[in-house]
């Protein structure tokens, strides 16, 4: 019988099991993940799909996405690859979806998002960006939302992020100034940081994006000036940390953050600080 044995139940659908040659693989199939305990055996047959290499903490996001959202981009990355003809990172089917699902709450919720370097991007990633129309469109087709085409825009910056990490061209620089913000975040708001987390990943994708738009001085600009005067009224502590990583990334950068970049920061910054995120250490 051709089968993996299982590791770690995430879901009914969601399993990481280990392939005959040991290998830790990230196993999708219907069901295939109901009452198994660890070191039961899944029949090949009974498997839709696996990944391999992929981020634990990534595998940790499909608990909390809708499986239908992660179809999608299931979908997305499979028409990526035919359409650049190259091969992309084992886990951005997985921060793609986190992305995709995080677009349509804030599309529910109304909160409208600019994205200055949309033209660059068309121009610059033409391929990349007819994947996002793409993404754009089974969205529309398969969840029923139909979101504003900047969201293309979005998607094909994640392909860019998952070229540039597939090939091992990640910016030394990037890397560092992520660090010092971190060192920031820690020392003001008496934390450590689980760099493990699936909100780290999502603030460490967050940030590579943000220095892209920094780079071309073309950052967020958008009319969510209430809900940026809302967040620094309600989350006073953590404003004055952004600050001080705005004073940081003015200087790396230099160019001028928009209120919408410091907006996107107290989100990202608040939900590194969620309970299971990170220790208090007072």
């Amino acid at each position: 019988m051709l089968a993996v044995k299982v590791l770690r139940t995430i879901n009914n659908n969601v399993v990481i099991c280990l392939d005959n040659n040991n290998n830790e693989v990230v196993a999708f199939g219907k069901g295939i993940g109901f009452n198994k305990k660890v070191n039961e055996k899944i029949e090949l047959k009974n498997i839709d799909r696996t990944y391999y290499k992929v981020k634990p903490e990534y595998v940790d996001m499909v608990a909390y996405i809708p499986q239908e959202v992660f179809d999608v981009a299931v979908k997305i990355t499979d028409y990526c690859r035919i359409v650049l003809n190259k091969s992309i990172n084992p886990n951005t089917a997985f921060t793609l979806a986190d992305h995709i699902n995080f677009a349509i709450k804030r599309h529910q919720e109304k909160i409208d998002m600019s994205l200055p370097i949309i033209k660059d991007i068309e121009h610059l990633y033409e391929n990349e960006y007819d994947v996002g129309l793409f993404g754009l469109k089974m969205i529309e087709k398969i969840l029923n939302v139909k979101l504003p085409n900047i969201e293309a825009g979005m998607i094909a910056l994640h392909i860019v992020n998952a070229e540039m990490t597939t090939v091992g061209n990640v910016d030394k620089k990037n890397e560092d100034m992520i660090l010092d913000i971190v060192k920031i975040i820690e020392k003001y708001l008496n934390i450590k940081i689980d760099k493990n987390s699936s909100n780290y990943s999502r603030f460490v994708s967050h940030m590579n994006y943000l220095f892209i738009r920094g780079n071309k001085n073309k950052y967020i600009f958008s009319k969510n000036s209430e809900i940026y005067s809302s967040l620094v009224n309600s989350y006073p502590e953590t404003n004055k940390v952004v600050e001080r990583i705005t004073i940081y990334l003015e200087d790396a950068l230099r160019s001028a953050l928009s209120n919408d970049e410091k907006l996107y920061l107290i989100l990202h910054v608040n939900r590194l600080c969620t309970r299971e995120d990170c220790e208090n250490n007072q």
